[in-house]
């Protein structure tokens, strides 16, 4: 079996990790592309029925407790605070370079308040790549937390199939799930095995 990518759902600068994914992992064993069907002796006999073992996982919870998700979250929390403060910084330079402008106009001389223009403008420009930068920084951040929960969830679910002997394994946010029952929700059972090698992340002590 072989278990999909956990995507992360394209960058939303206000909820870059939320945490959600835009297409769910789950185990999959036949209609693989490139991978010839099985031979006919294989196959279950006209009238034969085969059972399936099926669990649901909860995705958003996996993202949301699991200790990977935790981890990628606060990252993630931390840096879009710290590109906010220095793009706070800088638009509160620019809009007091502004203000002194708009004081100072009637008692500056023309080369005086040329000179003050060309700082805005530049300050304009400044902030502008800041932001730029701070989309491309948050943009590559996400790329990499992708691989990193990747690396942790999918490894795990191909564990948790293997273990539990599950023949299917589903992401309970795919579209046209509209019921399952309790006793296949293998979440709690995933999370654990997604915990198991990864250590809870560090958490800041309250000043």
């Amino acid at each position: 079996m072989k278990a999909r990518d956990w995507i992360v759902r394209g960058l939303a600068l206000a909820t870059i990790l939320s945490v959600g994914v835009t297409y769910p992992a789950y185990a999959q064993q036949a209609g693989v592309p490139g991978q010839q069907p099985a031979a006919p002796s294989q196959l279950p006999a006209v009238g034969q029925t085969t059972r399936l073992k099926i669990a649901v996982i909860n995705g958003d919870r996996v993202l949301l407790e699991s200790n990977i998700g935790i981890l990628v979250q606060q990252e993630t929390q931390a840096a879009m605070a710290d590109w906010d403060d220095r793009v706070v910084q800088k638009q509160g330079e620019l809009d007091t370079l502004v203000a002194q402008a708009q004081a100072q106009r009637l008692t500056l001389t023309a080369v005086a308040l040329g000179r003050m223009q060309s700082l805005i403008e530049q300050l304009e420009v400044d902030l502008q790549r800041l932001r730029d930068d701070a989309r491309r920084a948050l943009n590559r951040m996400a790329e990499e937390a992708q691989t990193r929960i990747n690396n942790v969830l999918i490894p795990a679910v191909e564990r948790l199939a293997n273990e539990e002997g599950y023949d299917l394994i589903l992401d309970t946010r795919i579209a046209g799930i509209l019921y399952f029952a309790d006793a296949i929700d293998a979440t709690d059972r995933y999370i654990a095995l997604v915990n198991a090698n990864n250590p809870p992340p560090q958490q800041d002590n309250p000043r």
